[in-house]
């Protein structure tokens, strides 16, 4: 298929390689041609919908073939964009930090996109944020961006790929200047840090280290590692607040219908499946199999397309709470706290989609979409196999010490709320979550067992020793 850069912009995220886009390139070393090219997409990195699609292409100037990565701009601030990205690798080449070379750069046939061609580093992948080495090496590799006085706005692993044995800083869109130095530079290395876990953050003084050390005895002697702590801190408190703002609208994650008489959100991974759900809520929750009915809400398994799913619909139980409804929006605060749980490594039944049922600005009736976890949890599952809790434990400490470690407290640790899918424990029901001191959910952790003494020593002995 091909595309031009109109017809980019209108494609949106649904952009299938291979499709071909006719661009001009201006002269250089490794393109030297004023003919028409034609940039073949045969993989796609990442799509920006209605702003820019980037991946690995082929370009075929004169009869021959480079395989490149292919960086295209298309929509309303285009030209912006691709000039910011020309900026930021120029910036890079001069600095001496290891980075794909820019191959030549130009415009698309019909001139409403714009295009930068880079050498396509054979064998990249990605850093991985959860092992220590990759941390360690994009530590060091931002080190020397900042000996450069250059930072990277939107920094994260997925900045610095490995090829061949070497490391690369990418996405040259971001890098920018530093005009107040390690002002700029020492957030620059908490919004890095922050892309992990907060369970992750107990190596945040061999990190320090470890730049402090890249960097030399001045920038030793003005930070510290309970400096970067706190720096760390509050970079991911940013984080989630702007994640949690884009899981409540479109986005390459979630699709969203809005109308008058409903607002509608779910994962576009779900969403093919889940959209009967939509327009037919009730008569789904109706023919699902009931797990709970009560006043303030019903919890009914339902099965899509072989895939099973948790629908918790929030009733409206008298005009009084109807009107508490429309301001203290529940249901909502459970989708907002699923989400965020999950993207601070906590493993929990992420929701998958949520159905507001209104008239306006008033809500009423509320659906919560999750995945299907399993059948047993935590209390039944001991109970009938006690030889289980060697098992069990290391994960309920890691769900434990992951609350603990992002400053949140679940409100609601019953033994049912830890759900087994096998042997996986995973945390459900996160309508109570909210920020603060966890000691009062190990207290109500513990009274699961007060029947069961040997289980609840068991258990005291596990958070004892890991410090929760």
């Amino acid at each position: 298929m091909k595309f031009t850069a109109e017809g980019l912009a209108k494609a949106g995220i649904e952009l299938v390689p291979p499709f071909i886009v006719e661009v001009y390139l201006d002269p250089s070393e490794a393109f030297n041609t004023d003919e028409l090219v034609e940039i073949q997409y045969v993989s796609v990195a990442r799509v920006l919908p209605g702003r820019r699609v980037s991946g690995i292409a082929v370009c075929s100037p004169a009869g021959s073939r480079e395989t490149v990565f292919a960086k295209l701009f298309y929509g309303k601030r285009a030209r912006r964009y691709w000039h910011r990205e020309l900026q930021g690798a120029a910036r890079l080449q001069s600095s001496g930090v290891p980075t794909p070379k820019v191959l030549a750069r130009g415009a698309t046939a019909d001139g409403a996109g714009f295009v930068v061609l880079f050498e396509a580093l054979d064998g990249a992948v990605n850093l991985d944020d959860e092992s220590n080495d990759d941390m360690r090496e994009a530590v060091g590799m931002l080190a020397s961006l900042h000996d450069a006085d250059l930072i990277q706005t939107d920094v994260h692993v997925g900045n610095f790929v490995r090829a061949g044995g070497d490391v690369y800083v990418v996405d040259a869109d971001g890098v920018q200047r530093a005009t107040h130095v390690l002002r700029q530079q020492f957030p620059n290395l908490g919004m890095l840090l922050a892309q992990r876990a907060p369970v992750c953050d107990t190596d945040i003084d061999e990190m320090w280290a470890l730049y402090s050390e890249r960097r030399g005895e001045y920038v030793t002697n003005l930070g510290s590692a309970g400096q970067l702590r706190k720096i760390t801190d509050k970079q991911r408190a940013l984080r989630i607040r702007r994640f949690v703002a884009k899981t409540q609208r479109e986005c390459t994650m979630i699709v969203h219908r809005k109308s008058f008489v409903r607002n509608w959100l779910c994962d576009r991974e779900h969403w093919p499946r889940l959209q009967r759900l939509m327009l037919f809520a009730e008569a789904m929750v109706g023919e699902g199999t009931p797990l709970k009915l009560g006043n303030s809400s019903t919890v009914v398994r339902i099965t899509v397309d072989d895939t099973r799913y948790i629908v918790k619909r929030f009733n409206v139980k008298n005009f009084g709470h109807r009107i508490r409804r429309w301001f203290k929006r529940r249901p909502r605060q459970s989708w907002q706290n699923g989400h965020k749980l999950a993207f601070l490594g906590i493993r929990t039944a992420r929701p998958v989609a949520l159905l507001e049922q209104r008239l306006g600005w008033f809500v009423s009736t509320c659906y919560l979409v999750m995945p299907d976890c399993g059948e047993r949890d935590l209390g039944q599952a001991l109970a009938t196999e006690p030889a289980l809790f060697d098992e069990l434990a290391p994960q309920v400490i890691e769900l434990l010490a992951g609350l603990k470690a992002a400053h949140l407290a679940h409100g609601d640790l019953k033994a049912s709320n830890f759900v087994l899918d096998g042997e996986r424990v995973t945390l459900i029901d996160f309508d109570a979550v909210r920020t603060g001191d966890n000691a009062g959910d190990i207290a109500r952790f513990l009274r699961n067992w007060d029947e069961q003494p040997e289980l609840r020593a068991a258990w005291e002995k596990v958070i004892a020793e890991a410090h929760l």
